[in-house]
């Protein structure tokens, strides 16, 4: 399973639309995402205080200021991602 961090905070209109993307790609891609308020982790916050929303991927691609939904995919589909499970999850992939 591919584990997506998505650093972000209240009140980013950045954020908001990064997040949507995020959900609209989870309807289709199976990933777990960890979000992380960096107003509420001073080490993010140090980290990623003018960047947010910042989307980092296990392969170490980042997307900062938002993220683009067909790159993010792509980048979702080289790391092995696959469909969300519908029914028998110890079936095979097709």
């Amino acid at each position: 399973m591919v584990n997506v961090h998505f650093y972000t905070r209240r009140g980013c209109h950045l954020c908001e639309q990064a997040a949507k993307v995020l959900a609209e790609a989870a309807k289709e891609w199976a990933f777990v995402t960890t979000i992380v308020d960096i107003d509420a982790d001073p080490a993010a916050r140090a980290l990623y205080h003018e960047e947010v929303p910042v989307t980092l991927l296990p392969n170490g691609q980042r997307f900062r200021y938002g993220l683009d939904r067909n790159e993010f995919q792509r980048q979702l589909s080289s790391l092995g991602a696959h469909p969300p499970c519908r029914g028998r999850c110890d079936q095979p992939i097709s």
